[in-house]
């Protein structure tokens, strides 16, 4: 199967690893790798950065049919997408790029519980940790959260930082979060988003103080999204901030490090 299909597969159906219980590991927690610096990503020789070697895809029928039903199938997205998805070859549009996110898997006993990699928001770029989940469609992290297990967002330090007046939640299958909706730059690597929507959060359930991320990132569609705004990747494909409107994730299995999510690009090695 192409790779596209296995990557929209993968974020249609893989399970989120969010809703699973976190579960408290005594091993030391790994420090995550740097990511390139903006404007130069990390290309490895094996990740195909040029939109042409996504010709000639073609989704089964009755996955059309679903992204269809999502809005994702539609000129509101990108033309490109279309495209993509009814088999002809993705054009190189200017200045698009592509970043991958080193990922850390979060390993307790005989469970890979999560896997979470490195973000920046705000006008000073401040790093966090997120969980990467499929399964969900909102972006969050605690800001100025004297209670959550991390340290958190910090806002007076972004002159980009702006909270919208409306409430957040989100209810997972284990854990639940609540805050404001806010928006700041956030980026990945060089892919960078401005005026992006996120849960500004202040209240955490236990569940998650045993996490080693700071907040959570969805990568599912932005029609389950709590917030009701698009995600992260769906405005880098609405801005043709990528080279082919796609993500991919290799998932190591006990193994700490080697993990990764590409964003407008995938590993031909791993697929």
């Amino acid at each position: 199967m192409s790779a596209i299909v296995s990557s929209l597969s993968l974020s249609l159906l893989l399970a989120s690893t969010s809703l699973a219980a976190p579960l408290k590991d005594s091993s030391p927690r790994q420090s995550l790798p740097e990511l390139a610096p903006s404007g130069n990503p990390t290309r490895s020789p094996n990740i195909k950065t040029q939109p042409r070697s996504f010709h000639n895809v073609q989704l089964p029928a009755h996955l059309q049919d679903l992204l269809r039903s999502t809005h994702l199938l539609s000129d509101a997205i990108s033309p490109a997408l279309e495209a993509a998805f009814n088999g002809a070859a993705i054009q190189d549009v200017a200045g698009a790029r592509q970043a991958t996110m080193p990922l850390i898997d979060d390993i307790s006993g005989n469970l890979d519980v999560l896997y979470y990699g490195p973000i920046s928001m705000g006008s000073q770029n401040q790093r966090m940790t997120v969980d990467i989940d499929t399964g969900s469609a909102d972006l969050w992290v605690p800001v100025d959260c004297p209670d959550c297990p991390h340290p958190g967002y910090q806002s007076d330090k972004s002159s980009t930082y702006q909270e919208t007046g409306d409430d957040f939640a989100v209810q997972y299958g284990t854990g639940e979060v609540s805050g404001v909706l806010a928006q700041d730059r956030v980026s990945v690597g060089s892919l960078v988003v401005d005026n992006q929507y996120f849960g500004a959060v202040d209240h955490e359930s236990e569940d998650f103080n045993a996490t080693p991320n700071d907040g959570l990132i969805g990568m599912a569609f932005s029609s389950v999204a709590s917030s009701g705004q698009p995600t992260f990747f769906e405005n880098l494909i609405k801005a043709n901030k990528v080279a082919a409107p796609l993500f991919s994730l290799h998932l190591t299995r006990h193994k700490t490090t080697g993990s990764t999510l590409c964003l407008g690009c995938y590993d031909s090695s791993k697929a």
